[in-house]
């Protein structure tokens, strides 16, 4: 199935993608390790790409099951990410 569009995130630092990173682990059980890569858990298939310099995430939905909406996903997405921001 293919995936969802990327969101992208502005203003993010360090000690916050490692927050969202842990999030992801707990809520999801996906563990993004290190500042770019893929990860799949569940049949959701994730990558992202984080820049420390210009403080910007990218993450992606790249394969999930046919019965699962984008729209729940990049919900799921934003509030972990909302989360670690303090939003």
């Amino acid at each position: 199935m293919p995936g969802c569009e990327a969101q992208t995130f502005t203003g993010v630092t360090p000690h916050q993608f490692t927050c969202i990173a842990q999030k992801a682990q707990e809520e999801s059980g996906l563990a993004l390790s290190g500042d770019s890569g893929t990860v799949s858990a569940q049949g959701i298939s994730v990558s992202w790409t984080f820049d420390p310099l210009s403080l910007t995430l990218t993450i992606q939905c790249t394969d999930k099951p046919m019965f699962v909406p984008c729209g729940m996903l990049s919900s799921k997405i934003r509030d972990i990410v909302d989360s670690c921001l303090g939003y």
